[in-house]
């Protein structure tokens, strides 16, 4: 008899043990991905009655906010999203059944009052779930514009602030009404071109020639190469993987490094890259951040470099061709966003920033509870060989590919570079164009790419970058 009591107490201990596990189990480790379960509706009903913060644009325009109603006795939350389209990739959702997108997951802690002490209050009920406002460094006017511009186009916008990283605009085209996820998310889905995908950073495209930008970086920076550096001219150049043509096949005299970037010469660029090799323009790329995810605070950032399907190669690989690389070829896919950095640190005498959304985080009082910190990624290049860099840029505007950007009303001076990269369908191309002004003192750097478009990147995005740019540089909001 004692060994049979014996026996069913080991048997209760150890089942009580197993429960006891999987208690603390559930309790604690697999806490946080049942309270994300789209259907548990404990999680449900605690969303409602979270008042979560505002998210707003540098000048004030609220772009998400909560709004309080009555049910059944109770205060519950609804998000809405006031302004409709604006910069709806970048502020993202909240939904759920569809999970968190952009600064509203990205800042999510803050903006559900998860944060500091704010939880523990809660939980002593002494205070109601209030989230923090989230401010964005996003301009409206020129998000605006940005949008404006894409309209009726499939492509992308990125202006920042070179100095600081400050993102000013980050547009996306076709784009969607944030309030339309919340009521009619099946309408966004059928909608041709994938609104919800942000191009500017998840996009990938061959940068065409506005990576001449990076060859010529490399080029400076070598130490075997100056603006005024002659090459022989022609409209052929040969490799192993084949001949290199000219755009149009334009054949060239003889001519400097700085007409090479004005006129976008490939057979010269081609040249310089077989010339520098791969460790040196490897080198360069990933300086400028190529081959690594940028640390911009968003959910999903693409990693730009050269790739064999879904894997990023290296950036100095022994065996590529780095006289297609050196022309923005040769597998190579960038985002809107790096080729923004890209003009960027050019912009920034050589010196490549952190790009960031967030500029502070503010709670219901008032107190500042985080501030974004400028950020240097890495230097490209010296002072001296950006200055150098910005006077060919500057050519490639006034008598160049990328007239069409040009600020001349104004007498502002840009700098900047074209880029128009072929596709499978020869009648389609992606036109690019990447820049900063004014030259001399950069305030905004831009890139510009609109997708499958017939025209080149001097017709077709240079003068979209004009339009934002000129908003971006007026301080009385006149652009």
């Amino acid at each position: 008899m004692n060994r049979s009591i014996r026996r069913l107490y080991l048997t209760l201990a150890g089942g009580f043990g197993l429960l006891v596990l999987m208690l603390g189990w559930w309790q604690v480790v697999a806490a946080d991905s049942l309270k994300d379960h789209s259907n548990n509706l404990q999680t449900i009903q605690i969303e409602k009655l979270i008042d979560r913060g505002r998210i707003l644009t540098a000048d004030g325009q609220i772009l998400a906010y909560s709004r309080a109603r009555r049910v059944k006795g109770q205060r519950e939350f609804a998000r809405v999203y006031p302004q409709g389209d604006l910069a709806a990739q970048v502020v993202g959702y909240i939904s759920v059944d569809k999970g968190k997108a952009g600064i509203e997951g990205s800042y999510d802690r803050y903006l559900a009052g998860s944060f500091g002490s704010q939880p523990l209050l809660q939980r002593l009920n002494l205070k109601e779930k209030q989230g923090a406002n989230v401010q964005l460094s996003i301009d409206s006017r020129v998000q605006r514009v940005a949008q404006e511009q894409l309209v009726g186009k499939v492509g992308a916008v990125v202006a920042l602030n070179p100095k600081t990283g400050q993102i000013l605009a980050m547009a996306s085209s076709p784009t969607f009404d944030n309030q339309t996820i919340l009521t009619d998310y099946p309408s966004i889905l059928a909608q041709p071109n994938a609104p919800l995908l942000n191009r500017s950073t998840i996009g990938l495209y061959p940068p065409g020639s506005t990576f001449k930008v990076v060859t010529a970086t490399s080029a400076l920076e070598s130490g075997r190469f100056e603006p005024t550096s002659l090459f022989p001219g022609g409209s052929t150049y040969k490799t192993p993987g084949g001949d290199i043509h000219n755009f149009g096949n334009a054949t060239y005299p003889p001519h400097t490094l700085t007409t090479a970037l004005t006129n976008s010469i490939n057979t010269t660029f081609a040249q310089i890259g077989d010339e520098l090799g791969a460790e040196q323009l490897g080198a360069t790329m990933t300086a400028y951040g190529f081959g690594e995810r940028p640390p911009l605070d968003l959910p999903e950032v693409a990693i730009s470099g050269r790739r064999k399907g879904k894997q990023v190669l290296p950036n100095d690989q022994r065996d590529e061709d780095t006289a297609r690389i050196a022309i923005g070829q040769e597998q190579l896919t960038v985002t809107p966003l790096q080729m923004a950095m890209v003009a960027g640190a050019v912009a920034n005498g050589g010196v490549v920033m952190a790009p960031r959304l967030m500029s502070r985080i503010v709670d219901r009082g008032g107190a500042v509870v985080k501030r974004a910190d400028t950020q240097k990624m890495d230097t490209v290049m010296s002072p001296d060989e950006a200055a150098q860099l910005t006077t060919m840029m500057e050519d490639v505007v006034r008598e160049g590919t990328g007239t069409a950007a040009a600020l001349s009303s104004t007498g502002t001076t840009v700098a900047g570079k074209t880029g128009t990269a072929e596709t499978a369908d020869p009648s389609k191309n992606q036109a690019w164009f990447i820049g900063f002004a004014p030259a001399e003192d950069p305030t905004v750097a831009i890139a510009v790419v609109i997708e499958d478009t017939p025209g080149t990147g001097g017709v077709v995005a240079a003068p979209v970058a004009a339009q934002v740019m000129r908003t971006a540089i007026d301080p009385g909001g006149n652009g």
